[in-house]
């Protein structure tokens, strides 16, 4: 039980974190919100992210350092359409 509620305590910790990094990214608190800490029968800790609106995920990926000189790189072919 103790390593279940170690692993729950990591999980919510770390969501939380990641809930703000979203919300100081631009994310709206209500998507961000969606972000919670779970944790598997075995007591394997895990971040559950949800689904982001297409204007949330750019604002996340323009927050996140995606290449090694800080350039974006071009999205997939088949992403555009």
């Amino acid at each position: 039980m103790d390593q279940y509620k170690s692993a729950r305590a990591e999980a919510d910790h770390v969501a939380a974190l990641l809930r703000f990094a979203l919300m100081r990214a631009g994310v709206p608190e209500g998507e961000a919100a969606r972000v919670r800490g779970v944790v598997t029968g075995s007591g394997r800790a895990y971040v559950e992210l949800g689904a982001l609106r297409m204007g949330s995920a750019v604002k996340l990926c323009e927050a996140l350092p995606l290449a090694g000189d800080g350039a974006a790189p071009s999205p997939p072919a088949d992403s555009l359409g």
